[in-house]
């Protein structure tokens, strides 16, 4: 699909075909839209591919929705794309290949220096860039999830004693450690929000217009910086949180802190990771071992 191709002007061309060809309700028809435009909104100016729309599924998955409404979402692209295929003859991707209920993909996992390359993509010189290296830094040192990060306040930050209070899924708390550079972010970063923000908003990030972000916001961050650092255009939040939790374990950590620490209800969610650091041990065992 050419690249030119708004998604916007896609999902127009689509309701009017579902109006005029499916003969369908004009509420049906905004319903429908309204969910597209969500991925639209994702997408930003991100080809519609495989990997761009798999890589919207898993990220929905861990947005709070109930089942009915992410079963819902699922079946309005699967039918939109099932369109630009037979209809526009646009793209040839079918939702049914993603197999969304069947077992897991292994993660994607950055490297210690890809990662890096996105923090030291920025520099503290304006609210902003202080803002967006600081959560690239809070998302990998923690591990949190997108709502976590967003859900920060400032009460709930201790330079004192190195930790940050996160609230997780069911209004669960817990407490992770905040490590040196870290720290150090942080302490450039608040001082540059006090002159920016010049009145004591709780949040802990906020946006240009002095809103609290929301994950929509986060997850165009990263986009744009994985661009601008010249990587991946598919990374996305949780990708810092796989990267988390891999490098942890390939560091010697054993699972059960880390199921603590990324705040995984059950230990079979953290134990998908210990099938990445199998291949990354393999792979080293080949390159390095006399005898591999």
């Amino acid at each position: 699909m050419d690249k030119k191709l708004k998604t916007n002007e896609l999902i127009e061309t689509y309701s009017e075909y579902l109006i005029y060809q499916k003969g369908l309700s004009q509420n049906t028809v905004n319903s429908y839209v309204s969910d597209l435009k969500k991925l639209s909104y994702y997408l930003q100016d991100t080809e519609i591919s495989q990997q761009s729309i798999e890589n919207y599924f898993i990220d929905v998955s861990e947005f709070n929705y109930s089942a009915s409404t992410k079963k819902r979402y699922y079946s309005t692209i699967k039918n939109f794309l099932n369109y630009l295929y037979e209809v526009e003859n646009l793209v040839n991707i079918k939702v049914t290949e993603f197999q969304l209920k069947s077992k897991r993909k292994l993660p994607e996992v950055l490297s210690v220096n890809e990662i890096e390359k996105m923090i030291k993509f920025y520099k503290h010189d304006n609210y902003l860039n202080s803002r967006n290296l600081t959560i690239i830094d809070v998302l990998y040192s923690t591990g949190c999830r997108v709502s976590e990060l967003c859900n920060i306040s400032l009460s709930d930050i201790d330079l004192d004693d190195s930790y940050i209070k996160l609230k997780g899924k069911g209004s669960k708390e817990r407490i992770v450690p905040i490590g040196t550079e870290l720290k150090q972010n942080l302490l450039i970063y608040l001082k540059i929000r006090e002159s920016f923000i010049k009145s004591k908003g709780e949040a802990l990030f906020l946006s240009k217009s002095k809103n609290e972000l929301d994950r929509t916001a986060v997850f165009r961050i990263i986009k744009n910086t994985a661009l601008k650092a010249s990587l991946d255009s598919t990374i996305h939040p949780h990708t810092l949180r796989h990267s988390t939790a891999t490098h942890m374990l390939e560091g010697g950590c054993d699972l059960r802190t880390v199921q603590e620490f990324l705040g995984h209800s059950s230990v079979s969610t953290t134990q998908i990771y210990t099938k990445v650091t199998k291949e990354f041990l393999e792979e080293a065992f080949l390159e390095s071992h006399p005898r591999s």
